[in-house]
């Protein structure tokens, strides 16, 4: 094994126009939220963001235009906050498609991509328009055992899954100490992976409790030490609120067209 760690500036980098992201944590919680503000700042182009709960992460890449698609089955803030500002604003101006689904749609795409199989079955979707109106995402076929219709999603491999965690050591082993969402499967569908972590630990501290290591090093491309990486939302156990002023801020910056400069004040420190 060799070290992987580099810096916040140099793992964005390795982010291209025109490819396809997974972005960890479900909603507030455990966004890569440092690293979707210094991709932000790169200004990529025809991104597309493939998850079943979106949040801060996302919402800010389709705040500034990145993104052309994204596929979702949620995308919000949670009750307090409302819907996801950057990424309704986006779809609603015509800048970002939306690929909509049930979240467990979304999870059989990502399935599919990790068995190297290119649709799966999705139950659930019976009744629904998505079907009729996404025919490039969503398809009707007959089981080859009883002839039974089955509903399938297109199966969609990531370019790149990022994924923050609480712990890591330099090599790309990762440990989630929390709700894991779907983000095991991000790394799995995954082409490569990069890691931003609360904590750099020894490989030797992992070795004590191996079952806790969910992301294996050989799926990691580049690791990157980030304290409070998804700050303004929750990384339970670090940090279990959500910075009210920072994400006021930042739902303010978007809705008077005014994100460039917040995310210029957020790396100076400020909100």
């Amino acid at each position: 094994m060799f070290s992987k760690l580099t810096s916040l500036t140099d793992a964005a980098q390795l982010i291209q126009d025109n490819q396809i992201i997974s972005l960890s944590g479900n909603a507030l919680h455990r966004n890569p939220a440092a690293f979707a503000r210094e991709l932000a700042g790169l200004k990529r182009k025809n991104l597309k963001i493939l998850g079943a709960a979106h949040g801060y992460a996302a919402d800010i890449l389709c705040a500034v235009g990145s993104v052309a698609e994204i596929y979702f089955g949620f995308c919000g803030f949670e009750n307090e906050y409302g819907l996801a500002p950057g990424i309704r604003k986006s779809i609603q101006e015509g800048t970002t498609k939306a690929v909509e689904g049930s979240c467990t749609a979304m999870i059989a795409s990502l399935r599919g991509a990790s068995y190297g199989l290119p649709f799966m079955g999705v139950g659930g979707l019976w009744g629904s328009d998505l079907v009729k109106t996404l025919p490039d995402f969503y398809r009707v076929m007959k089981s080859p055992f009883d002839e039974t219709e089955v509903v399938c999603v297109k199966a969609i491999q990531p370019d790149w899954a990022i994924i923050h965690v609480q712990e890591a050591d330099e090599y790309g082993n990762a440990r989630i100490l929390a709700s894991e969402y779907q983000d095991i499967l991000y790394t799995r569908a995954a082409k490569k992976t990069i890691i931003t972590t609360e904590k750099i630990v020894s490989t030797a501290e992992l070795q004590k409790e191996p079952k806790l290591t969910s992301i294996p090093h050989f799926l990691v491309e580049a690791v990157v030490l980030v304290p409070e990486g998804a700050k303004p939302g929750i990384c339970y156990p670090d940090y279990e609120t959500v910075d009210d002023r920072t994400m006021k801020s930042y739902i303010n910056a978007v809705k008077n067209n005014t994100v460039d400069e917040y995310l210029q004040k957020q790396t100076q420190g400020g909100v």
